[in-house]
């Protein structure tokens, strides 16, 4: 019966053991678990605080540097709209070239005593000047003597048959030869008292020079039918195909 009894407490003895050693090993457990809570409520306070810092001190900041290149973009447009100001302000329209020409005569008038005996003699110059931009090219002038028939025109004027040579010699005598431009100018001439010329070497007139049919004379004879002379000049070119009237023209009477 001692045996039993003796028995019985070893077995007590050893379930008290073991349950203080799961009492020991559930309290470190809880004491774990413990500190698990607490580190898991510092993370979820670290991370709060950094929500709460993304919600104001970095917004913030985004905002004030959105604001600073908003005003620097402001700026930089203003500045655009200078530059484009100001280019507009330089930039100089291109002038279009202008083709325009000015031609007058200078001329004088010698009355002879006895106009019945002697022809009244009108000696001159038809000067024509590039007044434009644009040099002229293929220069053409028609004198008008009106009425046809009263007057004759002569001057420095070769024939178009006249050999080259003939040309070259009064080209070398100096100042501006004409020649006609038309083979039947005599009829021009009869008809209508026109005379259609064009210097003999046709290089472009440029703008700002002068080309002259000089010493031309007009040798009129007084009659009674007619009373009056009158000579108009007109100058054409290739840019001026219209012609363009002289600024004055010549007119005597008897």
């Amino acid at each position: 019966m001692k045996n039993t009894n003796d028995d019985q407490h070893l077995r007590l003895q050893q379930l008290i053991i073991h349950y203080r050693s799961e009492a020991a090993s559930c309290k470190q457990q809880l004491q774990q678990l413990e500190a698990e809570l607490a580190k898991e409520k510092m993370r979820s306070s670290y991370w709060k605080e950094k929500f709460r810092e993304a919600e104001t001190v970095n917004v913030e900041t985004y905002e004030k540097k959105i604001a600073a290149l908003e005003r620097q973009l402001l700026l930089y447009e203003i500045a655009l709209e200078e530059a484009e100001h100001n280019r507009s302000e330089w930039k100089q329209p291109t002038a279009e070239p202008a083709a325009s020409v000015l031609a007058l005569f200078h001329h004088s008038v010698v009355i002879p005593p006895q106009l019945d005996e002697e022809d009244i003699t009108v000696i001159g110059d038809f000067i024509i000047r590039n007044s434009g931009t644009t040099p002229l090219h293929h220069l053409i002038v028609c004198l008008r003597l009106s009425p046809p028939k009263t007057a004759v025109l002569s001057g420095k004027i070769v024939l178009p048959q006249s050999a080259r040579a003939e040309q070259e010699r009064l080209a070398a005598s100096g100042g501006e030869s004409w020649t006609f431009t038309q083979e039947n100018w005599r009829e021009k001439v009869r008809q209508n008292g026109e005379y259609w010329i064009a210097p003999l070497h046709g290089t472009p007139l440029e703008p700002g020079e002068e080309r002259r049919f000089s010493q031309f004379e007009i040798a009129v004879r007084p009659s009674d039918s007619t009373r009056s002379l009158t000579v108009d000049g007109f100058v054409y070119c290739a840019e001026l195909p219209k012609g363009v009237p002289a600024a004055n023209h010549i007119s005597i009477q008897w």
